[in-house]
């Protein structure tokens, strides 16, 4: 298992510097995983390439995890619509429309409070992230661990990402939605 590394900074910029110099120096990059401490965040993010072996598949992963506040009461998750989906909405399943067409036709949106989920999904500078990964999985939800429950949001999709330039990407949109939920 590898190590969490922790990189601090006072700008993305700053942390994304140290971050693709730190990627760029392992001989082989198979899995990462960081902690991101800016002054409004604290984001962490794992990718794990798993070749398997003989008759074992691999399996490839990309998960990031962000505390939120404690007072924060909404609740959401997104995922991918496929057909099964859009036979729940013909048949009354609930998802919440934003009214912007290319990110309800893509994915199916749950959550307790719609006109909060509206709000921030509004921005139209996340909404390509969001679909350039149709097939994660979005959702600001209560985990715990040996620590006790935390409301989280997390990002998690079936694949190894390694690029720097998609992991950042992803880490804006979160840091973004993260501001928006102060």
């Amino acid at each position: 298992m590898e190590s969490i590394k922790t990189f601090t900074g006072a700008t993305e910029d700053e942390v994304w510097q140290k971050i693709a110099f730190d990627m760029a120096s392992q001989k082989e990059l198979l899995s990462y995983s960081a902690l991101i401490k800016l002054p409004d965040a604290q984001i962490y993010f794992d990718t794990d390439l798993d070749l398997g072996g003989g008759f074992e598949g691999g399996i490839s992963t990309t998960t990031f995890m962000a505390p939120v506040p404690e007072n924060v009461t909404l609740r959401f998750a997104l995922h991918e619509q496929g057909f099964i989906d859009e036979l729940g909405k013909f048949f009354g399943m609930e998802d919440v429309e934003l009214g912007v067409k290319d990110i309800d036709d893509a994915f199916i949106i749950k959550t307790n409070q719609p006109e909060e989920m509206k709000r921030l999904l509004s921005d139209p500078a996340i909404h390509p992230t969001l679909l350039k990964h149709k097939n994660c999985e979005l959702k600001l939800h209560e985990d715990a661990d040996e620590e006790g429950p935390e409301t989280v949001l997390t990002f998690s999709k079936d694949e190894a990402i390694l690029d720097i330039a998609e992991l950042r990407e992803i880490f804006s949109m979160l840091h973004s939605l993260m501001q928006k939920l102060r």
